[in-house]
């Protein structure tokens, strides 16, 4: 698998991507290969689906929405955009949603009363779980690679700051301290680093860290706001979101190590959180067709 995906990167690397999107519409679902080929639009409808990320086995897609009126809600689709099915119901927000390693579980945001916490389904969206009970904002879950912790941020000391649990919400640990923003947790592949963003040095970087919290290294270096990391499947590039005033909001890829970063979606157009399949030769992304 890794000289496809490498060969995929090289194309990802040097192609520029068709132009998808309009200014005027609602965000949908768009997968494409990473040469920018084979575009495919999964949804179509005049309210935002938003934050898909593809399940372990790639068979589906999850994602969230407010098709069927309120609050956001979790939906999940196969990956052709098929046989959709709504996972949650009630008047709570739910989003930020990721698949458990094994795909039988997802954990997610849920917003309700003005109170923010990481709550724990079943992938068919019963067995709805509380993980975390504190007044503060808790949110944007990501999986340990053996599935039995849970990686979140929180502004429970006053900013959003990573904190880790045991995937039944005990344990909750502090892995971050600083006195800016730090969100967004994705891990690697090899389970052995955390890429988040940080605005702890006057702006929006992406970062990495140990998954203890320790060995903290900034990746993107600019005056940019780079956010909402996410790992290749060979664990040897980052993808992200930037908001450069030239081209505006758009998909870009670096090393872990801060090199080779390209834009990879088209100059003057928008594209929001992506997510790499698991085979590592496409992008599920969210963008105005």
């Amino acid at each position: 698998m890794r000289t496809t995906v490498n060969l995929y990167l090289a194309l990802l690397l040097t192609a520029t991507a068709p132009n998808l999107y309009s200014q005027r519409s609602e965000p949908e679902i768009i997968v494409m290969n990473l040469d920018g080929s084979s575009i495919v639009q999964l949804t179509a409808n005049d309210v935002p689906d938003e934050e898909p990320e593809w399940s372990p086995d790639g068979s589906r897609i999850l994602f969230d929405s407010t098709r069927d009126g309120g609050a956001h809600d979790l939906y999940v689709m196969d990956a052709d955009g098929s046989n959709v099915q709504r996972l949650t119901f009630g008047p709570a927000k739910e989003d930020h949603e990721a698949w458990s390693p094994d795909g039988s579980r997802i954990a997610y945001q849920y917003e309700f009363q003005g109170n923010t916490d990481v709550w724990l389904m079943e992938a068919d969206g019963s067995n709805g779980v509380r993980l975390t009970d504190d007044p503060s904002r808790d949110g944007w879950p990501d999986w340990s690679r053996d599935g039995t912790t849970i990686y979140f941020s929180s502004n429970r000391d006053g900013n959003r700051e990573i904190f880790s649990m045991r995937s039944d919400g005990s344990e909750q640990t502090q892995l971050t301290w600083s006195d800016r923003d730090n969100t967004d947790p994705a891990v690697s592949p090899d389970g052995e680093w955390i890429a988040f963003n940080s605005s702890r040095d006057g702006n929006s970087e992406i970062y990495i860290m140990r998954t203890d919290g320790s060995n903290q290294t900034r990746v993107t270096q600019n005056s940019f706001y780079d956010e909402r990391p996410d790992w290749s499947p060979n664990g040897e590039w980052i993808l992200f979101n930037s908001y450069r005033e030239s081209s505006g909001l758009g998909l870009y890829v670096t090393r872990p190590d801060g090199t080779g970063e390209k834009r990879i979606s088209p100059a003057d157009r928008t594209q929001f959180r992506a997510n790499w399949s698991p085979d590592g030769t496409r992008i599920v992304t969210t963008g105005r067709p």
